[in-house]
C-alpha cells in the first residue's frame, strides 16, 4: 500500500515538472519584447563603429605604430649601450623608451595581458623584485638604475626587445572601437593622477615627470584625431586644461626631451597639475556621452 502511494506521489510530483518547466521558459521569454519600426536600440557590441569615425581611429593607430617604433629603437640603443658599458647612454635611452610607451599605454592595454607583462612595476607581486613574473620595462629600470648591474639589465632588453618587436607588427594589423578611443583619452590622465603625479611608476629612476609628459601628448592625440566631433565649447575648455598642464611641466624639461628627476617637481606644481588634470579627467571622461558612444547607439 504504501509503495503505490509513494509512486502516486512520484507521478504527481513529475507531472508538475513537466507542466512547469515550459510556463517558466514562457514567462522568460515574455520578458524581452520584440522592437520594431525605426527607433531600434542596438547593443554596442552588435554593431561596428559607424564609419565618420573610420579615419579617426586609423590616424591614432597609424600614431601608436609610430610612437612604438621609436620606442623600439631607443630599446636598440638602449642594448648597444649595455654591451659598450655606457651606463649613462643607457639610462638615457631606458627613460626614453618608457616615454615612448607611455604615449600609447592605454590603447596596449586593449591587447589582453600585454601591458602586464612588458610593464609590470615590482609592487604588482606579493615577492616584488624577486617574483618570476617581474620582467619588462620596470625590470630593466631596476637592474640598470638600482642595482647597477649591466649584464642583468642587458638580459632583461633582450627579452623586452623581442615582445615589443612583436607587439609593433600586432598593432599594425588591430582595430580599435571608437569608445574605447574616446576612453583612451582620459585613462591617460587617470595614469597620471593615479601613479605617476605621486612617483610612484619610475621609483628606480625617479623618471615619473618623462611619462607624465608622454601621458599628456597621448591623450592630446586623441583629442587631435576626435576635433571635428567634439563641440567647440568642450574642445575650448579641454584645450586650455592641456596649455596649463603643458605650462606647468615645460620648465622641467632638459635639452635631451627628458624631465628632471621626479624630485625636483615643486608641491606648488605638484598641487598645480593635480587641480588642472582633475578637472580635465572629468570633461574628458564626459566625451563618450557627449558623441554619442557611450554604450549603445541608436539608430
Amino acid at each position: 500500500m504504501r509503495n503505490t502511494k509513494t509512486l502516486k506521489s512520484m507521478f504527481l510530483c513529475g507531472m508538475v515538472l513537466v507542466i512547469a518547466i515550459p510556463t517558466t521558459v514562457s514567462a522568460k521569454a515574455l520578458r524581452s519584447p520584440v522592437q520594431t519600426g525605426d527607433d531600434i536600440i542596438i547593443a554596442k557590441g552588435d554593431i561596428p563603429t559607424p564609419e565618420k569615425y573610420h579615419s579617426a581611429i586609423t590616424n591614432y593607430l597609424s600614431y601608436t605604430t609610430e610612437q612604438l617604433g621609436k620606442m623600439v629603437s631607443q630599446l636598440e640603443t638602449l642594448n648597444k649601450s649595455l654591451k659598450k658599458g655606457d651606463l649613462k647612454t643607457a639610462e638615457q635611452a631606458y627613460i626614453q623608451a618608457h616615454q615612448y610607451y607611455e604615449s600609447v599605454r592605454p590603447i596596449i592595454i586593449l591587447f589582453g595581458n600585454t601591458d602586464r607583462t612588458i610593464n609590470a612595476r615590482a609592487d604588482y607581486f606579493l615577492d616584488k623584485e624577486k617574483d618570476y613574473r617581474f620582467t619588462g620595462f620596470h625590470l630593466i629600470e631596476y637592474q640598470l638604475f638600482d642595482r647597477k648591474d649591466s649584464k642583468a639589465a642587458l638580459a632583461a632588453t633582450d627579452e623586452l626587445l623581442l615582445k615589443a618587436r612583436d607587439l609593433q607588427k600586432r598593432v599594425a594589423t588591430e582595430r580599435v572601437e571608437i569608445p574605447k578611443l574616446v576612453q583612451a583619452s582620459a585613462d591617460f590622465i587617470e595614469m597620471i593622477l593615479e601613479t605617476k603625479l605621486a612617483g610612484k611608476e619610475n621609483i628606480y629612476s625617479q623618471s615619473d615627470l618623462s611619462d607624465i609628459a608622454a601621458n599628456l601628448q597621448g591623450s592630446q592625440h586623441v583629442i587631435k584625431v576626435l576635433t571635428p566631433f567634439i563641440a567647440p565649447n568642450v574642445l575650448q575648455r579641454i584645450q586650455n586644461n592641456y596649455q596649463k598642464a603643458n605650462e606647468i611641466m615645460k620648465p622641467y624639461q632638459l635639452p635631451s626631451g627628458i624631465y628632471q628627476p621626479y624630485n625636483q617637481l615643486s608641491k606648488k606644481d605638484m598641487m598645480a597639475l593635480y587641480s588642472v588634470l582633475t578637472q580635465q579627467a572629468e570633461d574628458l571622461a564626459q566625451l563618450r556621452y557627449q558623441l554619442s558612444v557611450d554604450v549603445y547607439y541608436k539608430y
